[in-house]
């Protein structure tokens, strides 16, 4: 499910939830983002991110000898194993985007990789608008 809310539906204008058509509805409310597993390499990091990504991963060798957690993410990263998904891989991004800002806008970039966008679905949509007995509860 897309965890759309009712008020969410609500909120929409008078004229698209007087239809009462579940699939109108669905194409009015936005998308949803899923974080999913997804391994990326050097090739990525380069492709996305350019052309910034090798100041990137030349940042990330610089800090490896002081760093062994970046240290073994910049193996992860050479056998194209680093998921840019998991949640502490994320988070480290987001602390590394803060310390330097100018690779700010590159490094959402890659962040973006792991992420699906889902639209809501007429089903989602009915689970939220109708009770079982077909009772419309908007």
């Amino acid at each position: 499910m897309s965890n759309v809310t009712i008020e969410e539906i609500r909120g929409l204008p008078a004229e698209i939830l007087e239809t009462k058509n579940a699939t109108l509805i669905a194409q009015f409310l936005p998308t949803r983002i899923s974080i999913v597993s997804k391994e990326i390499g050097v090739g990525t990091i380069l492709a996305v991110m350019a052309p910034y990504g090798g100041d990137f991963l030349n940042t990330l060798e610089s800090l490896s000898p002081v760093d062994s957690n970046v240290k073994w993410s910049l193996k992860l990263i050479e056998r194209g194993e680093f998921d840019i998904g998991h949640l502490v891989t994320r988070s480290q991004i987001l602390r590394f985007i803060s310390e330097n800002p100018s690779l700010s806008g590159p490094l959402f970039a890659l962040l973006k990789v792991a992420e699906i966008a889902t639209p809501v679905s007429e089903i989602d949509v009915r689970k939220v608008c109708w009770s079982d007995n077909g009772e419309w509860l908007v």
